[in-house]
């Protein structure tokens, strides 16, 4: 296993913790109900998934990757595009929200969902796995070293703990407590 790599599917749970919560409030058509959770879901999205974890697989992973790994370059490269779609999203989404056209805002919700969703599985069971093939442990050792820094300067060091507890609070807000415990 490779740290950097590891740390990116940790990422992956928070986010996929909150997509599943919107996802959930599209699919029962609450949306309308709880406004400000909406967005603030959102926006946690557009900082934690775009700013945080885009920005490490981007400026550290990514590259080092497209040296060393010269079989998913291109993918790398599809990816990164993925990403500018999803922040797209992310800010039609928040734009919407700010003019008060709640359809719009889901609609991009419901894309965001559905495209990270796929994008994440992508990376967890074919780009992550190819990548901790050829990634030198060297290597691993200084991403993972820029994880930290990165996320030390840009966000603090208990960002993880923050994003954590973001994700643990939104969800029973809106969704109560255990909600996707009897669902597997």
């Amino acid at each position: 296993m490779r740290t950097s790599v590891t740390l990116l599917q940790y990422d992956h749970g928070i986010v996929r913790q909150v997509l599943d919560v919107i996802g959930e409030l599209l699919r029962s058509h609450r949306t309308d109900r709880h406004p400000a959770e909406f967005r603030e879901a959102i926006a946690f999205l557009e900082q934690f998934l775009d700013r945080f974890h885009h920005a490490k697989e981007e400026r550290f992973l990514f590259e080092a990757a497209a040296l060393e790994c010269p079989k998913v370059a291109e993918t790398l490269v599809r990816l990164k595009k993925e990403h500018d779609q999803a922040r797209r999203m992310m800010m039609n989404a928040l734009k919407a929200l700010d003019e008060g056209d709640v359809p719009k805002a889901e609609k991009e919700a419901r894309t965001l969902v559905d495209h990270m969703t796929l994008h994440i599985s992508e990376e967890e069971n074919q780009v992550f796995p190819a990548i901790e093939n050829c990634l030198q442990l060297e290597t691993d050792v200084k991403v993972h070293v820029q994880f930290e820094r990165f996320m030390e300067e840009e966000f603090g060091r208990n960002y993880y703990q923050v994003a954590e507890a973001f994700a643990n609070d939104i969800q029973e807000r809106l969704l109560g407590p255990g909600f996707f415990k009897g669902i597997v």
